[in-house]
């Protein structure tokens, strides 16, 4: 199945907030959006370059490690003892604990650029950038017969 949503019919529902998926924009829309969670400080710290290849090695080590029951929601106490287990200071811990939560709120996983492209993570067509990428905040969370309902969204069955 998959489920194609119309945004503009969709945003008044869910009360959508769009951004290019940069470091610059994402991190302006946690500013904005959650500022108790992610001030400026913190995200400027977090949300660059240096600080994704770190969080990225670190993230995709605990999956591979089978640290997490659900990956898609990782338990913060667990990334936290593997991070002490494989010798992450304090400091460091809670820089890549706020950059898990950016994830677990925000979007952004283990595999974002922060360049406004998908990274191809398959490997049939050899490109390393897939499309260009946008993180979709929603606001209100609705279910998909509220979407159906005000005919947000169409359910396509494939295959």
């Amino acid at each position: 199945m998959m489920v194609v949503v119309d945004t503009e019919k969709a945003a008044p529902i869910t009360g959508v907030a769009s951004v290019s998926a940069t470091f610059e924009n994402v991190s302006e829309f946690a500013n904005r959006e959650l500022p108790k969670e992610f001030p400026k400080e913190l995200t400027d710290e977090i949300m660059n370059d240096e600080f994704q290849m770190r969080y990225r090695s670190e993230y995709s080590k605990a999956v591979e490690d089978k640290v997490f029951k659900n990956e898609s929601t990782p338990d913060e106490d667990k990334f936290e003892e593997y991070l002490l287990s494989r010798g992450a200071n304090e400091s460091e811990i809670q820089l890549l604990k706020a950059r898990k939560n950016l994830q677990t709120i925000v979007g952004a996983n283990q595999h974002y650029e922060g360049n406004g492209l998908t990274l191809n993570t398959g490997a049939v067509s050899g490109n390393k950038y897939g499309v260009v990428e946008t993180l979709n905040f929603e606001r209100n969370k609705v279910g998909l017969q509220t979407m159906l309902e005000n005919k947000a969204i169409k359910i396509v069955a494939l295959g």
